[in-house]
């Protein structure tokens, strides 16, 4: 019997195997269509919510100003901050490809 949790190496086929969810290339242009939207929409949440929370992280850091409370740490902080900063613009670059493709994908369908 073969081990189908090691299959995937990213998480969205490995949650929707266990659900039941899979689309083959036997089924309809739409259901295709569809899961390919599902799939690009969650990318597009998940990073909004990565976004939100470096947001959230970076508003907390430099509001408490733990620089000056913990001096220890300064160098520790100044570098999560910079490290951060290069993730969120990542993420940010992420969303938007993905909502930009989201337009595109359904504008070819309703032409199509």
């Amino acid at each position: 019997m073969e081990n189908n949790y090691t299959k995937y190496s990213f998480s969205f086929p490995f949650v929707f195997f266990n659900l039941g969810i899979s689309v083959d290339d036997s089924d309809p242009t739409i259901t295709q269509f569809a899961y390919g939207i599902l799939l690009i929409s969650l990318v597009a949440f998940f990073c909004y919510i990565n976004i939100a929370g470096y947001v959230i992280v970076i508003y907390l850091i430099q509001k408490s100003d733990y620089e000056t409370k913990y001096p220890k740490f300064a160098r520790l902080i100044n570098y999560y901050k910079k490290v951060n900063l290069v993730f969120l613009s990542i993420e940010i670059l992420l969303c938007f490809i993905c909502l930009i493709l989201l337009i595109f994908f359904s504008l070819l369908y309703m032409v199509k």
